[in-house]
């Protein structure tokens, strides 16, 4: 005959299976475990620690080319931000890049509204610019630096050639997308932020 576990036994074996993977998660999380994965699941690189950067310094360029009376954290506070640094006139492969933003910005669906694409506007030529990037995507955002910060912060985070920058709610610049990168990549960790992040206070 079988020897059975006592009903004691058994409540402390199934108490233990909820509440050890518990514990651990909070040991984990409170810093007591000092446990990083060897890999993440992001394609971006990550800016660690993430630079924080001061949207009260940028300015948002209207449709006349004027820099408009709100300072860009008016429109871009709570919202995650894909900027992308455009330097003079916007020649073939910046075309190309834009394109591919267009696409994943609609590839968002009915989490467009979280995502604000901005194109921090650098050199001389911007009007002419702006027009042919208007025709691009009317949904593009374009911002000025005129205190040269928002540079700053940017060649902070990343000092290779960038075709994009991730920018949380909160301001900050979390991840970068090196030039030429797969758009799929910015796509897919995209997905996964707007899934499961609640910075931003859409719903």
């Amino acid at each position: 005959m079988k020897n059975k576990l006592s009903p004691r036994i058994s409540l402390v074996i199934i108490a233990a299976v909820f509440l050890l993977p518990l514990l651990l998660a909070w040991f984990m999380y409170s810093g007591t475990i000092d446990y990083k994965p060897g890999t993440t699941r992001n394609f971006g690189d990550l800016v660690e620690p993430p630079v924080p950067l001061n949207w009260e310094q940028i300015q948002l360029i209207s449709e006349a080319d004027e820099p408009s009376v709100r300072a860009a954290i008016d429109v871009f506070d709570q919202h995650w931000v894909v900027l992308y640094r455009v330097t003079g006139d916007c020649g073939p492969s910046c075309v190309q890049d834009l394109t591919s933003l267009r696409q994943v910005h609609r590839a968002a669906g009915r989490n467009q509204s979280r995502i604000m694409l901005t194109l921090l506007l650098e050199g001389e030529g911007q009007a002419d610019t702006m027009q042919l990037l208007r025709e691009i995507y009317s949904q593009f955002n374009f911002v000025r630096d005129p205190s040269g910060e928002a540079a700053s912060s940017l060649d902070q985070a990343a000092a290779k050639p960038i075709g994009a920058y991730l920018i949380d709610p909160l301001g900050n610049i979390m991840m970068t997308y090196a030039a030429g990168a797969d758009p799929n990549h910015l796509k897919q960790d995209l997905k996964r932020l707007l899934t499961w992040s609640k910075l931003d206070e859409q719903s």
